[in-house]
This record gives structure tokens, C-alpha cells and sequence, in this order.
């Protein structure tokens, strides 16, 4: 992927932003605190900044590795004691940055949240030209389980296009796959993300209640259903290839369709992103930042300041 000085220019500037936001709705994070508050605010905030949201901001707690976002009305409260997952995507024009901290309410997981934070920096340092994925991979495996962790085995970070958050290549947090032949090149921009669970945990993710994310497929179906029409029309509009949530058609329609998108999700009409839990019920933490690839080495777009 080509880029340009101008393009350069609005990737630092939006991952300074999001890094920004980013420690700000983290900082709110504490046991009583609305989900929905916290998730609406961290949204207004990436809009108020002169962006838009790259995808519906994601708040899973504990054993909810990723893709909660609360719908309309969710009383939904963060617990004492958990491990919360806040991940956050942001674009301009369709430049994507995606990113994500673990905040430990409980000092049992601190370690834990530290060592993905540990296998992301590692795996940052190895996203050089010339490099294969399986290097990075390595790297975080070996960090996870050198600390006495266990990675989550089919949770990745991926490679991220204009208007594409997902662009075909993965970086499993274990090293095997399709993608491990991949070479890194100047260009590449890359959303790498180490998710980490307690030893004792399987380390899978499963599908887990209704689907709260949504997307158009790549081949738009039709219907006459007209609820489902208004839907496809200001998803078509307003979200195109990215990501969306019931809440964000709220803002649109000004009523609950959550009927609507179940029913589409299982006729494809929609694709569907369901809460993804860790199958025997473990916490799991996650970092994640975006990478842009440089002749120099990796530029960290999102990287914690200070």
C-alpha cells in the first residue's frame, strides 16, 4: 500500500487523537460506571475530535474477550474486581486506527493485563520490512507463555486498508495459519492485538447471546421488508464497509430494531459480530495498537502517551 505525505500526515495526527481519547475513557473506568455512559461518551468524543468512529467502541468484561457494545437502553454496570476491555476504532476518510487497553480492577489481574501490554510492545519491535508474520506471532506466543499465560488461540490482530478493518491478513496470537508467509512492507498499516487469558483457561473464544455489531456484506441482498430497507439504506449511506450497531440506527430512526437486525443477520442480509466469550469462562485481557510500517520501522500511530 502507497502512501502519500498528506496520508502520512492525517495517520499521525488521527492516532495522536485517538491515543488521546483513548487514555481519557480509560480514566473514567471504575466499578458502578454505566456502560452505555462510558461507550456514547468515548463515540462523541472521536466525532467532537473531526473523526468518525471506525466501529461501535467495544467495553467486554472479564470472560467477554471482545465485540460488546451495549444497545439502546443498556443498564449494563462494570463490576468490582473485573478486568475491562476497551477498544476503540477511529478513521478520516477512511483511514483506520483501531486500539485497545485493559484496565484491572483487581490487583490479581494486574500482571496479567501487564503481559499483554508486554507482548504487543515485543511484537511491535518486529514489525520491520522484510518480516515475516511468523515473526511476530512467535514473539507474542513466547511472551504470553514465558510469563505463565495462555494466549487466546483464535483471536488476531489483522491488517487494516482504506475502509477495510479487517484486509485479509492476520497476526494470530499463536504462531500458525494462512498468513505467517506474509512479508511486512513499507506501507503496511497493522492492528496488532495480544489477548491473554489465566493458564487454567482453554483459550478459545465462542459466540456467546445476540449479535450487538453488524456489517454490510461485501454482495448486498435485497428485501421488501421496509424496516429492513431503511436499515440497508442508512447503513449504505452513513457506515458503507465499516462496522455498526442498533444504537447508531437509534440516532437515525429514533426506535429500537433490534428484531430487524436479528432477523437480517440470519437471512445474511447482514453479517453479524456476537459477544466472543472465553469458552471456559476465564478472564482475558487485551492491548492492541496500530502499526504503520516504515522504511525505519514501525511508527506505533495509537501508542500509550506518557
Amino acid at each position: 500500500m502507497g502512501m502519500d505525505e498528506e496520508q502520512l500526515e492525517t495517520y499521525l495526527k488521527l492516532g495522536e487523537e485517538h491515543s488521546r481519547i483513548l487514555d481519557a475513557v480509560r480514566g473514567r473506568i471504575a466499578p458502578g460506571v454505566g456502560v452505555l455512559d462510558l461507550v456514547e461518551g468515548s463515540e462523541e468524543m472521536v466525532r467532537e475530535g473531526g473523526y468518525s468512529p471506525a466501529f461501535p467502541t467495544n467495553l467486554s468484561i472479564n470472560e467477554v474477550a471482545a465485540h460488546y457494545t451495549p444497545f439502546p437502553g443498556d443498564n449494563l454496570r462494570i463490576p468490582g474486581g473485573a478486568v475491562v476491555k476497551l477498544d476503540m476504532g477511529a478513521h478520516a476518510s477512511g483511514l483506520i486506527v483501531d486500539a485497545a487497553r485493559s484496565v484491572a480492577l483487581d490487583e490479581r489481574y494486574e500482571e496479567m493485563v501487564q503481559v499483554s501490554r508486554d507482548a504487543l510492545d515485543r511484537a511491535v519491535e518486529r514489525m520491520i520490512p522484510g518480516n515475516k508474520i511468523r515473526d511476530v506471532s512467535e514473539v507474542i506466543y513466547d511472551t504470553i507463555v514465558s510469563a505463565g499465560y495462555k494466549p487466546i488461540h483464535n483471536l488476531t490482530g489483522h491488517l487494516i486498508r482504506e475502509y477495510r478493518l479487517h484486509a485479509g491478513v492476520d497476526v494470530p496470537n499463536v504462531p500458525a495459519g494462512r498468513s505467517m508467509r506474509y512479508r511486512i512492507e513499507v506501507g503496511d498499516v497493522f492492528a496488532i492485538e495480544p489477548f491473554v487469558t489465566l493458564p487454567e483457561a482453554r483459550g478459545f473464544v465462542v459466540p456467546s447471546g445476540e449479535p450487538l455489531i453488524f456489517s454490510l456484506p461485501p454482495k448486498r441482498r435485497r428485501t421488501r421488508d421496509e424496516m429492513e430497507r431503511r436499515i440497508l439504506k442508512i447503513a449504505e449511506k452513513k457506515f458503507g464497509t465499516l462496522p455498526f450497531c442498533e444504537r447508531w440506527l437509534f440516532r437515525e430512526l429514533g426506535h429500537r430494531v433490534n428484531h430487524a437486525l436479528s432477523r437480517m443477520a440470519k437471512r445474511e442480509i447482514l453479517l453479524s459480530y456476537p459477544p466472543l466469550v472465553e469458552v471456559s469462562g476465564k478472564v482475558v485481557a487485551q492491548y492492541e495498537d496500530t502499526v504503520l510500517v516504515t522504511g525505519d520501522g514501525p511508527v506505533r500511530l495509537t501508542g500509550e502517551r506518557g
